[in-house]
């Protein structure tokens, strides 16, 4: 069947909407500790998995714009027999070409995602460590004072509200809205929001 002349946009629709879900799943990953994170990047380890399906989206529609110029067929045989294959064949004849540049670029997102570093030189992570949650916004349930330890409530990954240990440079008052800052021996260090 011949190409249509609705392919190329819907194809080029596809590339931007590829491309519509990278920004957003790197939009959504910086807002770390909230539903955004959860819900809409999708994170699996180091990689976004909303970012991986927009690279995918991105390779097909290339691949799809491509088709019609790579998927002319030679000279047809006798009746009853298959023609020859298109000039490229094989792996990358026309009907397989667009699914396999989206798998192309969907793991060259993934590999380039992936903290290769910390895999290989430091080994396993210990599940849920605190830095993992530096840089959340929490409510502190139970004063801290300086120096001192009190009680904050945060998120965990799947939205469930946690209670956790924390310290402060400075006096906070119940209620006050706080931000993890770093940690201190095995406790979170949280500091106040300011408005603004």
């Amino acid at each position: 069947m011949p190409p249509s002349i609705f392919d190329a946009p819907l194809y080029l629709f596809v590339v931007v909407l590829g491309i519509a879900l990278i920004v957003l799943a790197r939009w959504a990953a910086r807002r770390k500790g909230t539903r955004w994170e959860t819900f809409v990047a999708l994170r699996v380890g180091d990689v976004l998995f909303t970012e991986v399906v927009g690279a995918f989206l991105i390779g097909f529609g290339i691949g799809a714009l491509i088709v019609p110029q790579l998927d002319s067929p030679g000279p047809t045989g006798p009746p009853g027999r298959p023609g020859p294959p298109s000039r490229f064949g094989g792996a990358l004849a026309g009907s397989r070409l667009p699914f396999l540049l989206g798998i192309v670029l969907a793991a060259i997102t993934a590999v380039v995602r992936i903290d290769w570093t910390d895999h290989l030189l430091r080994g396993p992570s210990k599940g849920n460590s605190l830095t993992t949650y530096i840089g959340w916004d929490a409510r502190v349930v139970a004063p801290i004072r300086a120096g001192e330890f009190g009680e904050i409530a945060m998120p965990d990954g799947s939205g469930n509200v946690m209670s956790v240990v924390a310290t402060a440079d400075t006096d906070i008052a119940l209620g006050t809205r706080v931000r993890v800052t770093g940690t201190k021996d095995l406790n979170l260090v949280v500091a106040p929001i300011r408005p603004g």
